[in-house]
């Protein structure tokens, strides 16, 4: 097996593991309203009755999977040298930023509705304004990985659109803005419960990135095949 289908592989396994632990943390029912900011929603209510380990077990998912994940970008990454594509160490550059950015994020929202839990056990009134406060403290650094996610993905579209994967345009498709995008949309006509809130609004992201990684991987395993079966080819022309 090759190391780009190695590094895939390990990619899909940590997208598998990073919706594991978006489950933990966010298949919930959604509360209505907003917290301390327009852009996150308030922590549910359930959080407070929830065992605590639930919070550090989908921290410590999120945190494994997108360390996993990075070996699937560069994965990609190794794809696009093979196929000279021009100035793809921008994209590289982004899944870095997206994954280290987006390992703080796991961190400190794991964190922080663990000390909401912990504070709630012991009857602390603003037990929930007090998590919020602090996750949104710290998390206003998330937008670089929004950022990141959304340049990775647009480099990745334009390379699969001009043909740089063997002319294999329906790569594009899989792209994994695309795929979140669809995503929302869907939500907004299933009914609102907890497990909806937890697949569409929390684990969105590792979904995408989970068909991404699988197509690309599809794409390697096929490529792998026609190029032996054309070195096959000159070798019994020679």
């Amino acid at each position: 097996m090759s190391t780009n289908k190695k590094l895939l592989i390990v990619g899909i396994i940590g997208s598998v593991l990073c919706f594991v632990g978006d489950m933990l943390l966010g298949c919930y029912t959604p509360t209505s309203g907003f917290g301390n900011s327009v852009i996150f929603p308030p922590f549910s209510d359930e959080w407070a009755n929830s065992s605590p380990f639930r919070f550090i077990f989908g921290g410590l998912f999120g945190v494994i999977a997108l360390l996993l994940m990075i070996c699937g970008f560069y994965g990609i990454y190794r794809l696009m040298l093979a196929k000279k594509c021009k100035y793809s160490k921008l994209f590289i550059i982004c899944a870095f930023v997206f994954v280290s950015v987006g390992t703080l994020y796991h961190c400190v929202f794991a964190m922080t509705a663990y000390i909401y839990n912990k504070l709630s056990s012991l009857q602390v009134l603003e037990a929930k304004q007090i998590a919020e406060q602090l996750f949104f403290t710290f998390i206003g650094v998330s937008a670089l990985a929004a950022v990141a996610f959304v340049g990775l993905s647009v480099y990745m579209f334009i390379a699969s659109i001009t043909g740089k994967f063997d002319n294999k345009k329906w790569l594009s498709i899989f792209n994994p803005l695309l795929i979140m995008l669809l995503l929302i949309i869907l939500s907004k006509f299933l009914p609102a419960n907890k497990v909806v809130n937890g697949v569409f609004a929390w684990g969105q992201q590792s979904i995408a990135l989970f068909i991404t990684f699988m197509m690309f991987l599809i794409y390697s395993i096929r490529y792998s095949h026609n190029e032996l079966s054309d070195n096959k080819k000159e070798g019994q022309a020679l």
